[in-house]
């Protein structure tokens, strides 16, 4: 095809390709499990989760001059950019859920604890059997650093839920929630590539947010009166050790971080800024010196209280009759 036909893309211009190649992307599932009640009350259970991703979508960027030339010199004005969309990413998931659950005359529980590990392949993000993954190097899209945890790595979750009736007629009941950091990746400035710091290339969602801690409470008094009268009061109790959660919503471009000029525009990170105007900074030592949590809503409390905000409460009460 020369320049100029139709169907043809100039040069500088930008274009969309699907590889020939392509398959259609589908996923294995395995699972097993077991129950055991270990008495009148309370049963256990156990189930193994396999989830195997394969020919997810991944997108490759070429640039004309980079990493796309043509023939000769003559040509290379004619080359356009070229996004080829490719149907080779692998992604897994693998988890452990632990149930248990019990009724008695004092109240009902259910526990779940689950340990899981999520991985997959991309450039500055991850995510399980999704096409948002992209590759850093179209010319090695297997690159080192580019295999590693998705977004939905989460190593460590537990959830407890129950009604405990106590002395004077009161019930309390709760709903916890725990879980361990989640991953996310820094990139440059063009949100091409991960960045570097201190000489070494980050790896795919190397960074963790902040442990998740949820603990909600409710606690009611039901008061019966003559002729089907009942009045209810209670109190309930949200978010109740005052905790920020921003779950993975953190600066995912160094460009927001308070590091110097020159490393974010290079994209590579070797100090974080101690005044606004950087005039005194600190050698990082620690990749958690770099996550700063993002903010969006919920920022009536701040930054990052994206997922759950601070403490709150409210007194109601419920009348039947």
């Amino acid at each position: 095809m020369n320049p100029g036909d139709p169907g043809c893309i100039p040069g500088g211009g930008q274009g969309a390709l699907i590889d020939p190649h392509y398959e259609t992307p589908y996923a294995l599932h395995a699972s097993a499990g077991v129950q055991r009640a270990l008495d009148d009350h309370w049963t256990l259970s156990a189930d193994w989760t396999h989830e195997q991703g394969n020919h997810g979508y991944r997108g490759y960027n070429f640039t004309a001059g980079v990493n796309l030339f043509a023939p000769d010199r003559a040509r290379q004005p004619f080359v356009p950019n070229l996004t080829l969309f490719k149907s080779d990413n692998r992604s897994s998931y693998d988890g452990l859920m632990v149930h248990l659950q019990g009724n008695t005359k004092r109240g009902s529980l259910i526990t779940n604890y689950t340990l899981a590990t999520a991985k997959t392949w991309g450039c500055t993000l991850g995510e399980l059997f999704d096409y948002v993954n992209g590759v850093c190097n179209p010319l090695n899209p297997f690159g080192p650093g580019d295999y590693g945890p998705s977004g939905e790595d989460v190593r460590h979750r537990f959830v407890l839920g129950g009604i405990l009736y106590v002395r004077g007629g009161f019930e309390v009941s709760t709903l916890a929630q725990i879980e361990s950091a989640r991953p996310f990746a820094i990139s440059d400035v063009d949100g091409d590539r991960r960045i570097t710091v201190n000489g070494v290339p980050t790896r795919l969602d190397e960074f963790r947010g902040r442990p998740y801690l949820q603990l909600d409470v409710r606690v009611a008094r039901l008061i019966n009166f003559k002729h089907g009268w009942s009045v209810n009061p209670f109190v309930e109790f949200f978010n109740l050790f005052n905790r920020n959660n921003p779950g993975a919503n953190y600066v995912t471009s160094v460009g927001a971080l308070d590091v110097p000029i020159a490393q974010q525009q290079s994209g590579k990170v070797t100090d974080v800024c101690l005044d606004e105007a950087c005039t005194r900074t600190k050698r990082v030592t620690s990749l958690q010196q770099l996550a700063v949590p993002a903010g969006a809503l919920g920022d009536f409390f701040g930054p990052g209280t994206t997922v759950g905000i601070p403490f709150a409460a409210q007194v109601g009460v419920r009348v039947t009759f």
